[in-house]
């Protein structure tokens, strides 16, 4: 079986105080955050580089949403942990093989994106850039 997930993208939690909940991570944790009106979101980026692509500068996504911005394949749960994928479709196939059901699949700028669901209900993105 091939290596699927390359690094953990990203962690989204859903509020429906988002920048209370910002300022309470600014304030106890020190992590300091940007907000975008598009997403309805308070974001911030950990950079980092490859071992074996020092060149290359990726980074880990820490996203605090308003709730209604929540994937709309899952009700019910706040927490989202994206995984970024080396290849989506392969990712896919090899899920579909092991009767993973794939709850929505979408492209946007940012990357490819599908949604599955955890055995005990969390919801999980994998993305590929």
């Amino acid at each position: 079986m091939g290596k699927f997930v390359a690094h953990l993208g990203g962690v989204f939690i859903y509020s429906e105080h988002p920048k209370e909940l910002a300022e309470w991570y600014t304030k106890h944790l020190g992590i300091e955050y940007e907000y975008t009106s598009e997403y309805k979101a308070y974001y911030t980026s950990f950079f980092y580089h490859e071992i074996d692509a020092p060149d290359t500068k990726r980074y880990t996504a820490w996203s605090i949403m308003h709730t209604d911005k929540r994937p709309k394949y899952k009700e019910g749960k706040v927490f989202t942990v994206n995984y970024r994928v080396h290849n989506l479709d392969a990712t896919l196939s090899h899920l579909r093989s092991h009767h993973v059901h794939i709850k929505g699949q979408e492209d946007h700028d940012e990357g490819r994106f599908a949604w599955i669901e955890a055995p005990e209900g969390n919801t999980i993105e994998l993305w590929q850039e």
